[in-house]
């Protein structure tokens, strides 16, 4: 009875989205402790130039999200999610063969395209189906679908690093075209009709008025979430390399960081979304972007297995409270037909600090060490935080009168 009311309490898609998720996490976080170690042991110990080609594949998100960032609101999201997985399955089964640094990078940029397109396509389909009550606890469920996976990935990516890494990409591939051919096969389309005249009214309007006005109020939030983006950055990679100075076997301390925190995420996520709900969004954005400050400082000061740990414990809850609250808020603010371009434009500021993040972060880490990396991060999420909470001030003020006459006439 409990499993029934369960598998009822959110539609079918959700369910397919918790497989995929649940499939290419355990592979992806199998990969991803030791992307960064493999590039830097592919190019012979050089800090620079494997944070640049990391830096390709945002960048590649970024000129397709403007390109675009509208494709799920018009071709459907079906279609989009299927381009974007088949895209990424063959970067990834390309890495297995890559030898040279320009072919590293071109599968870099090949597999930044596929997630720019996929992510916001599956974030809009969950507004488009869920209602909005639960709308919140469905990212979470999710991400710790996601963190499931990622807390056996690591281990099990340990073993197969050591002895062969690209077996690591072919599982990683073949995780991701069995996601896709359930897709195909099962994955409804769930696009809002919209009228083919109003379709073209609308492309004509954006033609006509500046695209950044037309959309402050997604950009405002956008920009000033680049403080935990660009942390994140630090923390997958810069991070990595730092932590090889500060223990012995840092591969074995990185391995038991990564399956902790996902253990972490599995346990705490859902019941801080469920509590975090009587609380308004300006005290969750304190909250969250306070404990990221906390979190930066210990990164960069903390040499004690037991205090990262600790660490690892204040960013899981930062995340569950403030990551998942502004997707919601993203879901409720984007008119029904633009919401692929919503999350598409608010995603960016992932994009943009995974392409320049880990570049000006090797440059401080070679320059002035990672405290000061570390430190730099606190102060960005300090003067973030504040300028998130000026941002709902203003909104509650002027209701940001641009924003609600567009969304009156996109409706």
């Amino acid at each position: 009875m409990m499993v029934r009311k369960l598998l009822n309490r959110y539609p079918g898609l959700v369910w397919i989205r918790i497989f995929g998720e649940m499939l290419t996490s355990v592979t992806g976080a199998m990969l991803a402790p030791f992307l960064i170690i493999y590039l830097y042991d592919k190019l012979d110990g050089n800090v620079l130039l494997p944070m640049v080609i990391v830096g390709l594949q945002p960048l590649s998100e970024i000129i397709i999200t403007f390109l675009g960032g509208g494709l799920t609101d018009r071709m459907g999201r079906k279609k989009i999610i299927v381009a974007g997985l088949l895209l990424q399955a063959g970067a990834m089964a390309g890495f297995i063969f890559a030898k040279s640094v320009w072919l590293f990078s071109l599968l870099y940029i090949l597999n930044g395209a596929g997630r720019s397109i996929y992510i916001p396509a599956q974030r809009a389909q969950i507004a488009d189906s869920v209602e909005a009550g639960i709308r919140p606890e469905v990212f979470a469920l999710i991400n710790t679908v996601g963190a499931a996976g990622m807390a056996l990935g690591p281990v099990i990516g340990y073993f197969v690093y050591t002895r062969d890494p690209g077996i690591i990409f072919g599982l990683q591939a073949a995780a991701l075209m069995i996601y896709l051919a359930v897709v195909f096969f099962k994955l409804p389309e769930t696009i809002p009709d919209i009228d083919g005249e109003e379709q073209n009214n609308e492309i004509h309007r954006l033609k006509l008025k500046s695209f950044l006005s037309q959309h402050s109020y997604v950009f405002s939030l956008m920009v000033f979430s680049l403080p935990i983006s660009f942390f994140y950055a630090q923390t997958e990679t810069n991070y990595r390399i730092y932590l090889e100075d500060l223990f012995p076997d840092f591969l074995a301390v990185l391995t038991t960081l990564a399956s902790i925190k996902a253990v972490m995420c599995i346990l705490l996520e859902i019941p801080l979304v469920r509590w975090s709900r009587r609380f308004s969004l300006n005290k969750i954005l304190i909250l969250s972007y306070s404990l990221y400050f906390i979190s930066a400082l210990s990164y960069g000061l903390s040499t004690s297995l037991l205090l990262l740990i600790l660490t690892q414990l204040m960013v899981t809850i930062a995340e569950s409270l403030g990551l998942n609250r502004l997707l919601n808020h993203i879901s409720e603010i984007a008119p029904s037909t633009k919401r692929g371009l919503y999350f598409a434009i608010y995603g960016t500021h992932w994009d943009i600090s995974r392409m320049a993040g880990p570049f000006l972060g090797g440059l401080i880490l070679i320059e002035w060490g990672g405290a000061a990396l570390f430190s730099l991060s606190a102060f960005f999420l300090l003067a973030g935080g504040a300028a998130q909470l000026s941002l709902q001030k203003m909104s509650g003020i002027s209701s940001f009168p641009v924003l609600r006459k567009f969304m009156l006439k996109s409706k």
